[in-house]
Parts: structure tokens; sequence; C-alpha cells
């Protein structure tokens, strides 16, 4: 090929490779720049139809993320957070309500010393101490009595390996029992200590066997070695005037959807309630209208038509980019069943005549406060998955450009396919022209070197002749 290219317009003295260079610009506008457009135009379309696919879903995870962090649900609230406290718990309150709540006694944990020590590495004896688990009842005359649960003990080993007080304590700590014993280092001596859990079910006893100086870890009605420090006790409370009393003062069965912490015992009832904050509610419907406002005016910059110089937008005519904004529209004065038939129109949602979407703080607030329940519900609907049975879900208006932008990607792939075959058949046709000219070029050279032989040879006769 770079032979015959070197032989380009050096017989005829016409520059046959810009020549070649012109023919094939000329087919390759007039076959592919048509393709190449309508591919960029694709590209616009393909592009528009996921940032608006993606603006909406941003939208709707947005409002899920604030609807599923419970601010705008029901919140519980007490009016002593030193005596009292309440949280959501689990899927939060069935409902509102306002309760009483007296706590005469908070639960509390068996606590036991043992005998003070030289220090913690002193030996215990060696032997079995058995933990038993019941409760435990005063006799009133210092001694008391004990009811087993029912469980099996848990044994203690302590051996060679682990005959000092802190073996005896990390053995403790590592059976798995519930009961957490510690080390109390005072004025030079060691004392264990031991601690179970709450509740007047969570007594336990010690009773040793083995090493006579390991019985000085016992606990039993009726070798009581050790010293009580604090009796197992259930909390006593009373709600709404009902004696009610429970093993924790972390109690998250006694109102249905809240966790309750009990601080202190205190003889001033405290007050507990769980209500909707309108305000919360009210400022997430007025974000969202501003949202679907800034929505419909970036599909609308999409879809609006050639204006003078200025071009179309990408998804001018496009009929999916028409059906998003019809539907974004038709969300304002949708009923959901979820909510009991509530609309974004009767929070204060509207679309004006020129198109955008507003809030009207003040349509919100003659809101009926029954209703706000069903405005939470509202919003869960909108942000919920998307679903072809649900239209009205902001995720399900968004999935309506993934088969536009697929059906587009494939027009897409089919230019892209043509493009390539027109550079090859470019190739080819340039090829072609060259292998042409070239020949032409190369017959022009011959017939000047044969006209200038048969000059010279008329030239010799004429001299001859003279």
């Amino acid at each position: 090929m770079d032979s015959i290219i070197s032989t380009l317009g050096a017989g005829s003295g016409i520059d046959t490779k810009a020549l070649i260079d012109g023919l094939v610009a000329a087919e390759k506008s007039a076959r592919q720049t048509p393709l190449t457009t309508k591919a960029a135009a694709l590209d616009a379309r393909i592009s528009a139809l996921g940032q608006v696919r993606s603006a909406l879903q941003g939208i709707a995870t947005s409002l899920e993320t604030r609807v599923g962090n419970g601010v705008l649900g029901l919140a519980p609230q007490s009016s002593n957070v030193g005596a009292v406290t309440i949280a959501a718990f689990g899927t939060g309150p069935t409902g509102a309500f306002v309760s009483s709540l007296t706590v005469n006694r908070l639960a509390a944990a068996q606590q036991l010393a043992g005998p003070a020590l030289a220090g913690a590495d002193a030996p215990v004896g060696e032997g079995t101490l058995t933990i038993g688990f019941g409760t435990r009842t005063a006799n009133g005359d210092g001694s008391f009595g004990f009811a087993g649960n029912g469980s099996a003990g848990v044994d203690i080993v302590i051996d060679a390996t682990n005959n000092t007080l802190t073996g005896l304590r990390d053995a403790i700590n590592r059976s798995g029992a519930g009961i957490t014993a510690a080390i109390v280092a005072s004025n030079g001596q060691a004392t264990l200590s031991l601690r179970g859990r709450e509740g007047a079910a969570n007594g336990f006893i010690l009773s040793a066997a083995g090493d006579p100086a390991l019985a000085r870890f016992s606990y039993t009605p009726g070798a009581p070695a050790m010293a009580l420090v604090a009796g197992a006790v259930d909390a006593d409370l009373g709600l709404d005037g009902i004696a009610v009393t429970r093993s924790s003062n972390v109690i998250d069965d006694l109102v249905a959807g809240t966790r309750i912490r009990l601080v202190k015992a205190d003889a001033a009832p405290v007050t507990i309630s769980a209500a909707r904050d309108g305000a919360q509610i009210g400022t997430t419907v007025a974000d969202l209208a501003s949202a679907l406002s800034a929505m419909r005016s970036l599909v609308g910059d999409f879809r609006k038509g050639a204006a003078g110089s200025e071009a179309p937008g990408a998804l001018a005519n496009d009929a999916t980019a028409r059906l998003l904004d019809q539907r974004l529209a038709a969300l304002v004065a949708t009923p959901f069943a979820e909510a009991n038939g509530l609309r974004l129109l009767d929070l204060g949602v509207s679309v004006s005549r020129t198109g955008e979407i507003g809030y009207d703080a003040a349509r919100f607030a003659r809101l009926s406060p029954t209703r706000l329940g069903d405005a939470e519900a509202l919003l869960k609907a909108l942000a919920a998955p998307a679903s072809a049975s649900r239209p009205s879900r902001l995720q399900s208006i968004a999935a309506l450009a993934t088969p536009a932008s697929q059906g587009l990607a494939q027009q897409k792939a089919a230019v892209t396919a043509r493009l390539a075959r027109e550079d090859a058949r470019l190739a080819t046709y340039r090829a072609t022209l060259t292998r042409q000219y070239g020949a032409m070029e190369r017959l022009v050279a011959a017939s000047k070197a044969v006209g200038s032989q048969l000059d010279q040879q008329i030239r010799a006769w004429q001299n001859r002749d003279s």
C-alpha cells in the first residue's frame, strides 16, 4: 500500500491523495454523520432518564430513612427522666397513650461478700463450690430459707492450678453462671464480692466440698459463711394505680412497643406517654413538596422544546418523560388506602398553574391530630419499594425509566454496530480508491515515458536527415 500511495500524483501531477481523502470524507459525512448524531442523541436521552430515575430514587430513600428512624412515629416521653426513662422498642408503640407510673422499689441483685484474705494471691482451699439458683426468703431472725428453681447447679472447681482468690474469681466469671465475681482491695486485704442478676427469683447459694478452708465461701441456709450485702428483689411499681412487679429495672413488656428503664425509686408519680410530633411530620411534608417540585423542574428542563437558537431538551417529545411528569403531578391528589384515603393535598401540598408543587403550612395545621398517624402511613407508602400494583410509590415512578433506558441502550448498541460496519466499509473504499488512482498514475507515468521516447526519436531522425 505504501508503494502505491507513493506513486499518487507522480504521473498526472494531480494531488490524487487529497482527492481520495476528500472522496472518503464526503462518503463518511453522508453515511456516518447521521449515525453519530443519532448515537449522541441516544446517549443524551439515556443520561437524562438515568438522572431522573436516580433523583426520584434519592427522594424515596431519603423519605424512607426519615420515616424509618422513628421521628415521625409515636415518640415515648417521661415527665421525670431522673426516675424513669422510656423509649420506643421493636416497632414502637401501637397507639398514643398517657399513663402514670410510680416506682416504689427498684429491682436489685443478691450480693455477697467473702472473708478478708491477706491478698488476691492468698489460697482459698481446693475443692468444689456449687452454685444453686432460686428464691431466698428472709426469716426475720437473721436466718433465711431458699427454694431452688429446679435448674442444675454450677460447679466451680478449685485445684492446684487456681488455688488463689484470683483463681476463684476467674473460675466463677468463666462458669457462665450469671454471677459476677470481683476482688475488692482495702486496708491491705482482699475480699471476694459476688453479684447475681436482678430479681427475686435470681437469688443464689454456694455449698462447699473438699478442703474445709473452701467453706469460708459457702452461703447456705444452714451455713451462711459469706455475708449478705443485698438481697435479690423485684421492682415494685404502680401503673395507673395497678400494682406491678418485674424482675428487672429494664422492662420491655409493661407498655407495648416501649422499653422502660427504672432509674430510682420515687414516691411521686411519673407521667409516661407517647404521641406523634406534628411539627416533624409537617417539616417532612414540606421537604417532600420541595423535592417533588425540583423533580418536576428537572423533568421539565429535559422535556422543553427548541426555542429560537436554543436546542430542545434531551427528552423533548419523550413518552416516558411525559408519563413520569404526569405521575409526579398526580401524586398530590392521589388518595392512599394505607392512610385511610388521606392525600398529600390534605397535608397542604398543591400544584400551581405553572406546575410548581408547594406546601401550605396553615392547611397542614388544620389537620386533625387523630390523622397524624394516617399522615405517617401516607409517607411510608410513598417511600415503599416499587410495585406494579402501587403506581403511586416514588420507587414505582422511578422504575418507569428503566425499560425505556434499556430500549434506548439497545438502539445505541445497534447504531454503534452500524458505525463499526461503516468504518470497515470506508476502509475498503479508501483501499479501492487508492488502488484505482495508483493504477491510473502508473499508466499516466508510462504514457509520458513513451511520449518522451518518441520525441527523442523524432528529434534524432530530424538531425540525421539534416
